[in-house]
């Protein structure tokens, strides 16, 4: 059965340690090959709604502080002056521009390409971001940005968690209510990943097949929901698989 590809919602770019470790292992993960770049491992995987990036970290960066997340636009120049007049400086990066100080941007909304076969991941169910305020959180993803925010509930002392939707794609983040701290650069960072399975077990058992670290499946927080962790460290970031119990 082939499927097209929908154009990406957004765009993911993970720093990492060892790129070329990290392409081979979301190539598993995600049942997946992508096209080599100049340096020898594929420098962009793409499923579904999201474009999945790939750089070297700085040797004495923080990985996940170097994250960033570019949600893709029909025109980047007219929002680039929007995100200015909204108070967000941005400068221009390699995909689109980004955040001064916040690892957040946008960049070109392009094709997706050539269809592939449909497998059972078939693309991002939702991005977790950690941010320092409850009001930044809401401002910045809402107002800034202007994902739906679709929904605010506690989850803990001095703590909630937020979502917002960009088409198919949740955003959620979790965050303190109050902060007496000021505003720091990696006071917003993107916290883990969740890609989205048609079929759990199918999942589960073919990463277990290819030696993948997993977690046993368990029931997800949404209702109907089924989710499992996949515990390699050269995924760069924190990733769980949902789908249907």
């Amino acid at each position: 059965m082939i499927s097209p590809n929908p154009t990406p919602t957004a765009i993911v770019e993970l720093a990492c340690a060892d790129p070329a470790l990290t392409a081979r292992t979301h190539e598993t993960l995600l049942d997946l090959t992508g096209a080599p770049g100049a340096d020898g491992y594929p420098e962009v995987l793409v499923l579904g709604n999201t474009a999945l990036r790939l750089r070297p970290s700085t040797p004495d960066g923080d990985a996940e502080a170097d994250h960033r997340v570019y949600f893709t636009v029909g025109d980047v120049p007219a929002m680039q002056r929007l995100l200015t007049r909204r108070g967000f400086p941005v400068v221009e990066s390699a995909v689109g521009v980004i955040g001064e100080t916040t690892p957040l941007g946008v960049a070109a909304r392009e094709s997706a390409g050539e269809s592939r076969p449909a497998g059972d991941v078939t693309g991002m169910d939702h991005l977790v971001f950690t941010c320092d305020n409850r009001d930044r959180a809401v401002a910045l993803f809402g107002g800034v940005f202007g994902l739906d925010f679709r929904l605010d509930q506690p989850i803990g002392d001095n703590a909630r968690q937020l979502f917002f939707r960009a088409g198919d794609l949740i955003v959620e983040v979790v965050t303190a209510i109050t902060s007496t701290e000021p505003p720091t650069p990696a006071a917003t960072s993107l916290w883990g990943v969740a890609w989205r399975t048609t079929d759990i077990q199918a999942t589960h058992a073919r990463l277990s097949a290819a030696g993948l670290d997993l977690s046993e499946i368990r029931t997800g927080r949404k209702k109907g929901t089924s989710i499992f962790t996949v515990r390699e460290r050269a995924l760069g970031t924190r990733t769980v698989i949902i789908g249907p119990a």
